[in-house]
């Protein structure tokens, strides 16, 4: 083997150790402490995405499975946008169809009615 071989392996093992850290470290609070942690479904779907995404960059990388890979990363982008959306779901209103605007009119109150002193 020569250097670059050794370096190549070297950060594709660096990556991936990082990219199985980075799901641990998102689900083992979420599992360990569910009752405390808001959003659980959410981040557990975040994290099954990035494990998805390692288990997909393992597959593409050193084993060259390229449909393999594309099938993988389709689902993990599937998973992260189901996380995003259990963040965003308080928020967004799909139902109401009228969006009520206030009208302005004649300024009132305020200072323009305090007196000079």
């Amino acid at each position: 083997m020569n250097t670059l071989s050794d370096l190549v392996s070297f950060v594709f093992i660096a990556q991936t150790t990082m990219l199985v850290i980075t799901s641990v470290l998102l689900a083992y609070p979420v599992v360990t402490y569910a009752r405390n942690v808001a959003h659980t479904r959410g981040l557990l779907l975040l994290a099954a995405a990035f494990l998805v995404l390692t288990v997909s960059y393992v597959a593409s990388v050193p084993l060259g499975m390229s449909l393999a890979s594309a099938v993988l990363d389709l689902t993990a982008s599937v998973l992260a946008a189901a996380g995003i959306w259990q963040f965003a779901r308080p928020f967004v209103q799909l139902d109401d169809q009228d969006v009520e605007t206030p009208t302005v009119g004649d300024a009132t109150g305020g200072f323009e009615s305090a007196g000079d002193d």
